[in-house]
C-alpha cells in the first residue's frame, strides 16, 4: 500500500515527443543545411517544454472552469499544428538521404529511396508555418495570466498505480430485492391480454446497475430451466430494428441469420416498438424480453402488462462495500483501518451509483497514503457541473496517466454500444503514435495489450457478452470520452430520415477534427453529403467507417483525398460488417470498386500509417504506395480479385503489419526479408522465383500469433525451408503448412517437412496436403508440450502416422484424407 496517486495531462506523452525530435540533431542539422532558423526549433522546443509545465493544472481546472477548457483545445490544435509541420520535415529529411545509408535511429524511417533535390520552398513554408506556431502557443502563455486559474506546476512522475485483476461483474450489493421481484415476473405466467410474449422493463439512471442487474438475472440457473432458448443483444441509442431482430435470431439459430434477411419493411421501422414485436409474435407462450433504458417513456412504450421495475441508487453503505471490494483488494484489513474514514466519505458522495463507486474503487487500489485518500475526498472535481457525467468518472480519468489519456480519448470515435476488437484498436493506437516504447525489446503490440488490459481494470473498457475479444465501453464511459476529446474526434452519419447528416456537435463537422468515424451505413443515398462535408477539414488523421456503405461515392472520395495531407489511418471497408455469405450473394461488385484514380490519391497520403482495404474488388496496388514510407498496416483482407502486389512492396521497411488472407496471391513480392520489423504476416505464398523463396521468410524473426505458408511444393531445396527458421519463431502460436497439387518426390516432400520444424511454443498446427509417405520424427516428440491442436488432411501418400500420445497437452486431433495408413 505504499503507491501514490499521479496523473497527468493528455498532452504531456506528445509534448515530450515533440522536444525529443526538436533536439534531434540530424532533424536540426537538416534545418539548417537549408539555411532556415535553426534558433526557431531551439525557441519551439523551450515553449513547449513551459506550456508543459501547465497542462496538469489546466486539465484539473477545465472540469469546473469553461475558459480553461477553451485555452486547452486552442494549445492542443497548436501542439497538434506542430506535431504535424515537424513530421513533414523529418519525411523531408528522409527523402534527402541515400537509400544505403545507416539508418540512425530505429524509431525513425529513414533511407529509403534514392536521393532527391530537397524541396526548398515547401521548407521554407514549413519554417513560416513554424513560426506561426511558436507565436500561436506564446500568446496562448499570454492568456495563462489573464485567465488567472491557470498555475505551472512540477512535472509529474509517471504513475505506478497497481491495477486490479478483472473482477466479476456480477458480484452485485445490494440488488438482491430488485433481482428477486424481476425473477418473479419472469417465472410467472402474465399473458392475460392474450399474448405469447410480454415485456420486463428496468428503468434507471445511467451507472445505476441495470445491465449489470440483467447479466445476473440471464446467467441465473432458475432462468436457465424456465427458458428454453436465451438471447442477449445491445439495443443502443440508435434502435434499429432490423438488426436487433437480426442479432436475435443469430442468437438463437444462427443458420436462420444466415440464409434469411430480415424483411425489407423492417429497415424503414425506427423507433417502433411494435416493429420489434411482430415478428416474434409467434414465440412460445410464456416468452419475456427483459429492457433497461434510462428513460420511463420508453419503458411506457415496452412494457405490457407487467409494470416497470424502477432501480434505485443503492444504500451509502452498499457502496462502501463495492468502493471497498475494490479499493482493498487482496490487502489485509488492519493495514487500512486508517483509510476507512475517507474512504466512506467517498464512496458517499458517489451518491449510490454502483459505477462510480466501482471505479473510485479501482483508482485507490494499493494507494497506502492518507493524504492521497483525503486529496480525492476533497477534490473540487466533486464539484463539476456536467450533469451527463458523475464527478466519481472525472476523478477516474484526471488519475490515469498520459499515454492512457490519449489512448481512452480516441475512442470517443465509437459510438455507444459499438463493441471493438482488441487487436484491432491496439494497431490503430500504434498508427497514432500513442504507444510509447521505452528503450529495451518490447515490442509494440505488448506494450499496446498492457494499456489495453490497464483500461479494462479500470473499468473503462468491459469484455463483451458474446465474444471475448470484443469489448464495449459503458453509456457513460463513452460520455466521458466524448467529453475529454472535444472537438478532436467526431463522429458522423445519416439522420433516420436520410434527409441530413447528424453528429454528436452539430449538422457540419468542426475544422478541428483529427479523427472521424462514420457511424451509420449510407444506405439512403447519404454517401454523397457525408464524404463532401469532410471536404474542408484538412488536419484529419483518421477516416473510417464502421458500418458496411453501400454506396460509396468514389468521386466524393477523389476529391476529398487530396486535401486529407495529414491522414494516418484510412480505412475504405470496415470487414467486421462484411460476412462471406454477403460477398457471395452479391453478383455485381460496382460498389465495392475502387479505382485506380483513387488508389493512385492514397499513394500521395505520406503521412499514412494504417491502410486497410479489406473486402474491396482491387486487382492491384499501384507502386506509389510503396511510397508510404511510415507505413505500418496494410489490410487487404478478402480482397479475392488482388493475385499480386507491387515488386517494390520491400521499400515499407516500417510495415508491422500484412493482411493478405482471403487474397488470391500467387506468391510474395522479391526481398521480403527486408520487411524485418512485420509482426503479423497471416500468409507466406512460396513463390517459383527465387525472390519469393523461404529464405526471405528467415529473416522475419518477429511474426507472432498465426502464420500460414502455402505452395510448399514450390520449395526447390530444402535447405531453404531449413532457411526459414521457424523453430526460432518462439511467438507464432498457430502455424499451418500447405503443400498445392501432387506429387512423385516424397523423399523431398519429408526433407522439407523435417526442416520446417517450429517452435516448441506453437499451440495449434495443420498439415495440408503433405505428399511424403512418413511424418518426421519431432512431429510426435513430447517437447512440443503445449501443442493442443493439430490437424492433418490430404496427407495421400502418408502410410504412418507419428506418435500422437507423446503429445501431453494436446486435446483436439483432426486426421482426414489420409487413407493408406496402416492400422496403429
Amino acid at each position: 500500500m505504499a503507491l501514490e496517486l499521479i496523473g497527468g495531462s493528455i498532452l504531456s506523452a506528445l509534448i515530450e515527443v515533440l522536444v525529443d525530435r526538436l533536439a534531434s540533431r540530424d532533424v536540426l542539422g537538416f534545418f539548417k543545411s537549408h539555411e532556415l532558423d535553426g534558433g526557431l526549433l531551439e525557441k519551439l522546443n523551450e515553449t513547449l517544454n513551459t506550456v508543459n509545465g501547465l497542462l496538469d493544472d489546466a486539465e484539473e481546472k477545465q472540469i469546473t472552469k469553461r475558459a480553461v477548457k477553451n485555452w486547452l483545445n486552442d494549445v492542443k490544435h497548436a501542439v497538434y499544428e506542430a506535431e504535424d509541420i515537424l513530421e513533414e520535415i523529418d519525411y523531408e529529411y528522409l527523402r534527402s538521404k541515400d537509400i544505403d545509408a545507416p539508418r540512425p535511429d530505429s524509431n525513425w524511417v529513414r533511407n529509403l529511396v534514392p536521393f532527391l533535390n530537397p524541396a526548398n520552398g515547401r521548407m521554407k513554408e514549413m519554417e513560416a508555418e513554424l513560426q506561426k506556431i511558436l507565436e500561436k502557443l506564446e500568446r496562448l502563455l499570454k492568456q495563462k495570466g489573464d485567465l488567472r486559474h491557470i498555475e505551472g506546476t512540477g512535472r509529474w512522475r509517471p504513475l505506478s498505480e497497481k491495477t486490479t485483476p478483472l473482477v466479476n461483474e456480477l458480484d452485485v450489493y445490494g440488488r438482491d430485492a430488485d433481482k428477486e421481484a424481476i425473477m418473479e415476473y419472469l417465472l410467472t405466467l402474465h399473458n392475460t391480454d392474450g399474448s405469447n410474449l410480454c415485456a420486463v422493463p428496468i428503468v434507471g439512471m445511467g451507472g445505476i446497475g441495470k445491465t449489470t442487474l440483467a447479466q445476473l438475472i440471464y446467467n441465473e440457473e432458475r432462468v436457465e430451466q424456465c427458458f428454453q432458448l436465451k438471447a442477449w443483444v445491445w439495443a443502443s441509442q440508435q434502435f434499429d430494428v432490423a438488426r436487433i431482430i437480426k442479432d436475435i435470431l443469430e442468437k438463437i439459430n444462427a443458420s436462420t441469420c444466415r440464409t434469411k434477411e430480415p424483411d425489407e419493411s423492417l429497415m424503414e421501422a425506427y423507433n417502433e416498438w411494435d416493429k420489434l414485436l411482430l415478428p416474434l409474435r409467434y414465440v412460445e407462450h410464456g416468452s419475456k424480453i427483459v429492457v433497461t433504458t434510462r428513460e420511463e417513456d420508453v419503458a411506457k412504450v415496452t412494457q405490457t402488462v407487467i409494470p416497470s421495475h424502477r432501480l434505485n441508487v443503492i444504500s451509502d453503505e452498499y457502496c462502501w462495500k463495492l468502493f471497498a471490494r475494490d479499493a482493498f483488494s487482496g490487502v489485509n484489513s488492519g493495514a487500512v483501518s486508517h483509510l476507512e474514514a475517507f474512504g466512506r466519505e467517498i464512496a458517499r458522495k458517489c451518491k449510490g451509483l454502483p459505477l462510480a463507486a466501482k471505479t473510485l474503487g479501482g483508482l485507490l487500489h494499493s494507494v497506502g497514503d492518507v493524504k492521497q485518500w483525503e486529496k480525492i475526498s476533497n477534490s473540487s472535481m466533486w464539484g463539476s457541473s456536467n450533469e451527463n457525467i458523475p464527478p466519481a468518472l472525472t476523478l477516474r480519468y484526471y488519475y490515469l496517466p498520459s499515454h492512457l489519456k490519449r489512448c481512452f480519448a480516441y475512442c470517443a470515435i465509437f459510438p455507444k454500444g459499438y463493441e471493438f476488437h482488441k487487436d484491432e484498436l491496439i494497431t490503430e493506437w500504434m498508427a497514432h503514435g500513442f504507444l510509447v516504447q521505452p528503450r529495451g525489446v518490447e515490442e509494440m503490440e505488448d506494450i499496446g495489450e498492457k494499456y489495453f488490459d490497464d483500461l479494462v481494470s479500470r473499468s473503462l473498457f468491459q469484455q463483451s457478452t458474446r465474444e471475448y475479444s470484443f469489448f464495449s465501453m459503458h453509456d457513460l464511459i463513452s460520455d466521458l470520452a466524448e467529453y475529454v476529446s472535444g472537438e478532436f474526434c467526431f463522429k458522423l452519419g445519416i439522420n433516420e430520415s436520410g434527409s441530413g447528416l447528424e453528429g454528436e456537435h452539430s449538422c457540419s463537422l468542426p475544422e478541428r477534427t483529427r479523427y472521424l468515424s462514420i457511424t451509420s451505413a449510407a444506405a439512403y443515398g447519404g454517401g454523397l453529403r457525408i464524404f463532401r462535408s469532410i471536404h474542408g477539414v484538412q488536419h484529419l488523421r483518421a477516416l473510417f467507417p464502421l458500418k458496411f456503405f453501400v454506396e460509396v461515392d468514389i468521386e466524393a472520395l477523389n476529391d476529398i483525398l487530396p486535401n486529407l495531407k495529414r491522414l494516418r489511418m484510412l480505412s475504405l471497408c470496415h470487414p467486421k460488417d462484411i460476412s462471406s455469405q454477403l460477398l457471395n450473394s452479391i453478383g455485381n461488385l460496382k460498389h465495392l470498386h475502387i479505382s485506380s484514380q483513387l488508389l493512385n490519391s492514397i499513394g500521395n497520403l505520406k503521412h499514412l500509417r494504417h491502410l486497410d482495404l479489406s473486402c474491396t474488388a482491387i486487382e492491384m496496388l499501384p507502386k506509389s504506395v510503396c511510397t508510404l514510407y511510415y507505413l505500418q498496416s496494410l489490410l487487404l483482407k478478402e480482397c479475392r480479385h488482388l493475385m499480386e502486389l507491387p515488386s517494390n512492396l520491400s521499400n515499407l521497411v516500417d510495415l508491422q503489419h500484412l493482411d493478405i488472407e482471403g487474397t488470391n496471391l500467387k506468391e510474395m513480392p522479391p526481398k521480403m526479408g527486408k520487411l524485418t520489423k512485420l509482426r503479423i504476416l497471416d500468409s507466406y505464398i512460396v513463390g517459383k522465383d527465387s525472390g519469393s523463396s523461404m529464405k526471405g521468410l528467415g529473416k522475419l524473426s518477429h511474426i507472432r500469433k498465426k502464420l500460414s505458408i502455402r505452395n510448399l511444393r514450390d520449395v526447390a531445396n530444402a535447405q531453404d525451408a531449413l532457411d526459414a527458421n521457424l523453430k526460432g519463431k518462439k511467438k507464432i502460436e498457430e502455424l499451418g503448412l500447405t503443400w498445392d497439387g501432387s506429387t512423385d518426390d516424397t523423399p523431398h516432400e519429408r526433407d522439407v517437412l523435417e526442416k520446417l520444424e517450429p517452435s516448441e511454443d506453437v499451440k495449434e498446427l495443420a498439415i495440408i496436403g503433405y505428399g511424403g509417405t512418413t511424418f518426421p520424427g519431432w512431429l510426435g516428440n513430447s517437447s512440443f508440450s503445449n501443442m493442443v491442436t493439430l490437424l492433418l488432411y490430404g496427407c495421400k501418400n502418408c502410410i504412418l502416422l507419428p506418435p500422437l500420445g507423446q503429445l501431453p497437452s494436446l486435446e483436439e486431433l483432426h486426421i482426414e484424407g489420409i487413407d493408406d495408413v496402416v492400422p496403429i
